[in-house]
């Protein structure tokens, strides 16, 4: 259970720095919703495909918001997703740090402004980690890794 909440924290971290502007963020229900919220095979074909992907953070809220439209036409969303699989594709544990290999956007092809929400959301969650362990250093942390079971839930 604890592994679980701790993984949910370390995420939610790095998809709320990953998936804000600086003047509007995304709350927990709405970054539960984007990992939630299946778009069919849209997600998986652009992640398939490698075509470059800019996130609208604008047009993302608002799809989240939209019962109306059903899961296919939620584009914004897919792109989410599919730049969240590229990403994290590319995260590892070493000790209790998350850290990317990725130097650069142009790796996974998106938007350099995504790519720095995302490697930003990363430090939050790192120094999140380092702050947990130095309020009660006695307590294990259990982190977890970047499973294919999560990446895969991603494009689903």
């Amino acid at each position: 259970m604890k592994k679980t909440r701790i993984i949910c924290i370390a995420l939610a971290s790095a998809l709320a720095v990953a998936c804000v502007k600086k003047e509007e963020g995304l709350n927990q229900d709405k970054l539960a919703k984007i990992q939630a919220t299946a778009t069919g095979s849209e997600t998986k074909r652009l992640v398939t495909e490698n075509t470059y992907l800019n996130v609208d953070i604008e047009k993302l809220n608002k799809e989240l918001n939209d019962r109306t439209k059903n899961k296919y036409q939620k584009t914004e969303l897919a792109k989410a997703r599919a730049v969240l699989y590229r990403f994290y594709s590319h995260v590892h544990l070493e000790g209790d740090q998350y850290v990317c290999s990725l130097k650069s956007a142009e790796e996974i092809n998106i938007s350099e402004k995504f790519f720095r929400y995302l490697i930003d959301g990363l430090q939050k969650t790192n120094a999140d980690i380092k702050t947990m362990k130095a309020k009660d250093p006695k307590t294990k942390i259990e982190l977890p890794q970047i499973t294919p079971q999560y990446l895969q839930g991603l494009i689903q």
